[in-house]
């Protein structure tokens, strides 16, 4: 997901740079001021604070706060499995998106970023051991 700098590759020309605003987002574009404070609706894996965590058995619960983001505040709650805080803290970038990369470790479940998701993200954890 980076941003688009020559839409033509065969020469540099006015039509190549007139998309070097544009990034790509998902499935759309969507225009990009770089000038401005970036308030994005995906959290930048890198840019984060640990609200509270909590380890269950062989699960870490954490809430995190992405601070770019904009959707519930950048707030999330994320499950890892057979991770520790350390283990989590080590790879630097948390990236509250599942993924099958082995090469970092990725959240198996996610819950509203609420004292509702808290309590049940626990239950999650209490129960899914046994």
């Amino acid at each position: 997901m980076g941003v688009i700098k020559h839409f033509s590759s065969s020469s540099h020309d006015r039509s190549s740079n007139m998309f070097s605003k544009w990034k790509r987002s998902q499935s759309s574009f969507s225009n990009t001021d770089e000038s401005k404070p970036k308030n994005l609706p995906n959290p930048d894996p890198n840019n984060y604070k640990i609200l509270k965590s909590k380890t269950i058995g062989k699960f870490l619960i954490i809430e995190i706060q992405y601070l770019d983001c904009t959707n519930y505040e950048g707030k999330k709650i994320l499950i890892f499995d057979s991770c520790d805080m350390v283990d989590l803290l080590v790879q630097k970038a948390i990236d509250p998106h599942f993924s099958d990369n082995k090469g970092f470790h990725s959240p198996i479940a996610r819950f509203e970023p609420t004292e509702k998701g808290w309590v049940l993200a626990v239950w999650f954890c209490e129960n899914i051991i046994k």
